[in-house]
């Protein structure tokens, strides 16, 4: 142990000064966007999911927060009251709840206490988080103006292309046209790696899409219900983006999700248009809403990552700080094998996110053993307690302090690489013990209360925010800042 300690110790203190430098950050600022980690070493048989019971495909309306708001809100403004029966929200929303009635007590919670202080706290500290805030706007506003979804089922959209009318000079639709043959399936997996680098991908994998992790209803540009997954759904590119790094430790205050959502959008539009270009069908799924799939489980399958304790993908590159999208198609490619570098190990004795999780929604259990869901093994997230904490947030929507805390969320330096192998090839789980430990000795966090918005807590970041996004360093301008207990 002495041995280790020491190793670790040398690793921890040159990490500490090389990671000060802007030099070693990997990901959207890297020179090509190239994947760096040579993933041979790491890969495994598969599959990335261990299926302990019968499959089904999750359900749009209730298994996805976002839809489960959705629905709550309308029966709200219809009349209905949280004291009445849950019967009366009607089906799926019915049953769900009755199984489920720790999240129908923190869907409540959300809309009849959460939200009511959230613009309270808004009209306080606005101006605290002002900068934060542009940011995030800079990133969202193409939002607003990109066409972010089929307008069409996928067996109608898919098969068109958007391309300029030579007469009106207007957009139009028009048919794909007859695929072009590829050399090979390595061929065919090459270039299309070649080209979502070139868009902006750090990272990219190619898997066959295993219909468990498409939504069972509700398909973008289909009529509402039940739907059977497309044939021509074959193969799944996943790719994924980090968030900038600087942002990304001043989490949950300062962070934002659309920069890396930006990013994720831009490049997976293109490469659906490159494909289309090709003859091949394709529909492009990207956060924060526009999908018809569950990300993280294919994203493990084509060897992006591991799956962490968080529930988010853990990649090699970046660790926690990835961003995912995915474009659906049949064009025949070589796919990709599941990876594992230790991350699952590595989150049985870490828990660091668990512990500065300010809603407690991520797990504490030693292991993922006994928790299931639709059929797969895999750890549990409370998503609606999660969610009901990005609402008490005060910063852009959300939290990403389990991602900005990550232990592998770490500039690919030399010392971090060197760290990651050192983890990964000793059998004896001393050097992921030793890594935690003077992660939580040399990089002190505010507690998980501290998180929380005044009077509880203070609407801590997990990192000071840098300059660029404190609004007291530019603006000549009255703040209310944030703490614990008072105003």
């Amino acid at each position: 142990m002495t041995g280790v300690g020491l190793q670790m110790a040398g690793i921890a203190g040159a990490g500490y000064a090389a990671g000060a430098t802007k030099e070693s950050y990997t990901g959207w600022k890297d020179s090509e966007g190239i994947q760096q980690m040579d993933r041979k070493a790491m890969e495994i048989d598969g599959p990335g999911y261990k299926k302990v019971g019968k499959t089904s495909r999750p359900n749009k309306a209730t298994d996805y927060v976002f839809g489960r708001d959705y629905a709550f809100f309308h029966a709200l403004m219809e009349g209905w009251d949280p004291g009445q029966p849950v019967e009366k929200l009607g089906e799926p929303l019915a049953s769900y709840y009755k199984s489920n009635p720790v999240d129908f007590k923190n869907d409540v919670e959300r809309f009849t206490k959460i939200l009511p202080k959230r613009m309270a706290d808004t009209k306080k500290y606005h101006i605290y988080f002002a900068l934060a805030h542009a940011y995030s706007y800079g990133w969202e506003d193409i939002f607003y103006v990109y066409p972010r979804d089929p307008k069409a089922p996928p067996e109608i959209s898919d098969f068109r292309k958007v391309i300029l009318d030579e007469e009106t000079f207007q957009p139009k639709e028009v048919e794909i046209g007859e695929p072009m043959p590829f050399k090979s399936k390595d061929h065919a997996a090459k270039l299309i790696k070649d080209i979502a680098h070139k868009y902006g991908a750090t990272v990219v994998g190619i898997t066959k899409l295993n219909p468990d992790w498409v939504w069972d209803r509700d398909v973008r540009g289909g009529e509402p219900g039940p739907f059977e997954v497309p044939r021509h759904w074959e193969y799944a590119i996943v790719i994924g983006i980090p968030h900038e790094w600087e942002q990304v430790l001043s989490n949950p205050a300062h962070g934002t999700s659309y920069d890396a959502y930006n990013r994720t959008l831009n490049c997976s539009s293109r490469l659906t248009a490159f494909i289309k270009g090709l003859g091949y069908p394709a529909r492009a799924h990207h956060p924060p809403e526009h999908y018809d799939l569950i990300l993280p489980p294919i994203a493990v399958e084509a060897g992006i990552g591991e799956l962490g304790r968080h529930g988010f993908v853990v990649c090699p590159e970046t660790g926690s700080n990835i961003r995912l999208a995915c474009v659906t198609t049949n064009i025949p490619m070589t796919i990709d094998r599941p990876i594992e570098f230790g991350v699952k190990k590595f989150c049985e004795s870490c828990k660091v996110c668990a512990e500065l999780c300010p809603s407690g929604s991520i797990s504490m259990a030693d292991s993922d053993e006994g928790m299931e869901l639709r059929g797969y093994q895999h750890w549990f997230i409370n998503t609606s307690s999660c969610y009901n904490f990005w609402l008490k947030a005060m910063g852009p929507l959300g939290c990403r302090l389990c991602l900005a805390s990550c232990p592998f969320s770490r500039k690919n330096n030399y010392s971090h690489k060197l760290s990651k192998f050192v983890d990964r090839n000793d059998p004896t789980g001393l050097a992921a013990g030793a890594l935690t430990w003077m992660q939580k000795l040399m990089f002190k966090a505010p507690g998980a209360q501290e998180y929380l918005p005044p009077p509880d807590g203070r609407f801590a970041s997990y990192r000071p925010a840098p300059a660029w996004l404190r609004t007291e360093e530019w603006f000549n301008v009255p703040i209310t800042y944030p703490k614990k207990g008072g105003n």
